[in-house]
């Protein structure tokens, strides 16, 4: 599968771990930033990788920022994402499980790598519910997203 992925100043201590991480899954990374320790804004680098995940180019994607906030706002602007702040294996599980997350927004100031890396292999392992109440709860998003034109970009 291929994963965006993307991160601001924050988050790019975790980078090269978190990357390396994700590829020994299996998976293939495609790398939309931060390069650099220096102060940068993170909707330059999550708009790319949401708009990735938008348009089918690659199936998920894993945002980092200081809290994952402001990465999943910026990627649950684009069509057809589901971005989830997670701080728990819990919470990534069933962000997956019942959200059908194609985005994971994490934290990197209030989590290790090894945290961060625990969160990201569950949330790609939970398979997403086939129950009929999570199905039509994710009709509705997808609905609502039609209704307010928020389908092409």
């Amino acid at each position: 599968m291929n994963i965006a992925f993307a991160c601001d100043h924050a988050g790019i201590t975790y980078k090269n771990k978190i990357i390396g991480f994700i590829e020994t899954l299996g998976h293939k990374v495609v790398d939309f930033g931060c390069y650099g320790t220096e102060s940068c804004d993170y909707p330059d680098f999550g708009m790319a990788a949401a708009q990735a995940v938008s348009q089918g180019k690659c199936e998920r994607g894993v945002l980092i920022c200081g809290t994952g906030v402001g990465m999943s706002i910026v990627a649950n602007k684009f069509p057809g994402v589901r971005a989830a702040v997670c701080w728990s294996d819990t919470v990534a599980g069933l962000a997956a499980e019942h959200n059908h997350a194609n985005i994971l927004c994490l934290p990197a100031r209030f989590a290790s790598a090894e945290q961060l890396a625990l969160w990201i292999e569950t949330w790609l392992k939970t398979p997403f519910s086939t129950e009929k109440r999570h199905k039509q709860r994710i009709n509705k998003i997808t609905e609502l997203e039609k209704k307010l034109n928020k389908t092409s970009l």
